[in-house]
């Protein structure tokens, strides 16, 4: 997922009177990875990361992140012909 806006991000913290080591604390992740989020330094995050973040902020993740596609492969089932060793 990318950061929509850093600038809202910090601005949706700043509402709810979090800082951002408390944020980080409360995602379990640094102050520093909240820093780098804010500041456009981090544009890329996993899902679990966003959707904790947009939950402690009160905001629909939509508001805050862009969710990526995942690469259009088609779904494949591989079946294992190979025998387990004995």
């Amino acid at each position: 997922m990318e950061v929509r806006d850093p600038a809202k991000l910090r601005r949706e913290r700043k509402q709810m009177r979090y800082t951002q080591r408390e944020l980080g604390m409360l995602v379990r992740r640094t102050q520093t990875t909240i820093y780098k989020l804010e500041n456009g330094q981090l544009k890329n995050i996993k899902e679990d990361l966003a959707l904790a973040i947009a939950a402690r902020l009160n905001c629909h993740w939509e508001d805050l992140f862009i969710a990526h596609e995942e690469s259009s492969t088609p779904n494949q089932s591989v079946v294992s012909t190979d025998k387990i060793p004995a």
